[in-house]
């Protein structure tokens, strides 16, 4: 548990004194209450989806689920598309330029 709380505190902040971490797990009937001084933070799971959490608990809970403050996921679909763009672009420039040598 101490090492999922240094995970937690890490991408949610400090414990606040008055938080107690509790265990939620899949309670649909549980609420995050909104925490004003808490600043929201966008957190992201393995398939890309994206949360926006406004209390430190919510943000502790999702953490715990293996949410994480970075989204990670390569897309090898762009990569080639800017790839592909990248040499007609070249292609082109080249083709001009040697041809106004001519």
């Amino acid at each position: 548990m101490e090492e999922n709380l240094t995970n937690i505190e890490n991408i949610c902040g400090t414990k606040p004194d008055t938080q107690e971490l509790i265990e939620i797990g899949s309670d649909p009937n549980f609420v995050f209450v909104n925490d004003p001084d808490f600043q929201t933070l966008r957190l992201f799971d393995v398939e890309g989806n994206v949360i926006n959490v406004n209390s430190w608990i919510e943000c502790a809970n999702y953490v715990n689920g293996g949410w994480t403050n970075s989204f990670n996921n390569f897309s090898g679909d762009t990569f080639l598309i800017v790839i592909t763009v990248g040499i007609t672009i070249s292609y082109f420039i080249s083709k001009k330029f040697l041809s106004g040598r001519n």
